[in-house]
């Protein structure tokens, strides 16, 4: 089963164009599949800086994982930040409500427009986005051997994170938003 999945991942990946132009880039993929977006540099929007974790989480949480895929590539931690969890838990459910998959809401938004309306004032932003995932360590495996998405993993210029998952079977949803303030 697992070389089945491999294969359909080469494959998807195979696929895989991007778009895009100045410091914006959007690929996408199907079945499972996966699309990475990174950030335009302009922002607006109030907003207060969260608690967060004081202690390095555990390498089996997602927070972790992604840590140790940003520390074998030379980036520093990301911390997770509720106000883009909730950005990227939005998005998931109204892609998995609305049966499509895009970093553009059918209401016309973009990813650094769901940011700003859950009130974190962005410098810099990216979103990669999965469809048809089991797991958090399934999803980020995808994300980590698609260049696109990898690229926005190992950033150094995110600090923050907000990761969501909506539905279940081939279509789950999944919504990984990184980013950092002004």
């Amino acid at each position: 089963m697992k070389i089945i999945y491999a294969i359909v991942g080469l494959v998807a990946l195979a696929a895989c164009g991007g778009s895009g132009g100045g410091n914006t880039s959007v690929s996408t993929l199907t079945a499972p599949s996966v699309a990475a977006s990174t950030s335009p540099t302009t922002a607006s929007a109030p907003a207060a800086r969260p608690s967060s974790s004081p202690s390095a989480p555990a390498p089996t949480t997602f927070a972790g994982m992604l840590n140790d895929v940003r520390l074998a590539n030379g980036a520093a931690p990301v911390t997770f930040d509720a106000r883009l969890g909730n950005a990227a838990q939005n998005h998931a459910n109204d892609m998995l409500a609305q049966n499509y998959f895009s970093h553009t809401g059918l209401n016309g938004s973009s990813p650094g427009d769901r940011i700003t309306a859950a009130g974190y004032r962005w410098r810099t932003y990216g979103e990669n986005i999965a469809q048809g995932y089991q797991s958090e360590a399934a999803v980020l495996q995808g994300w980590v051997n698609s260049p696109g998405h990898q690229r926005n993993n190992v950033n150094p210029n995110f600090e923050d994170f907000g990761l969501a998952r909506a539905g279940s079977g081939s279509s789950t949803r999944w919504v990984l938003v990184l980013a950092a303030e002004q």
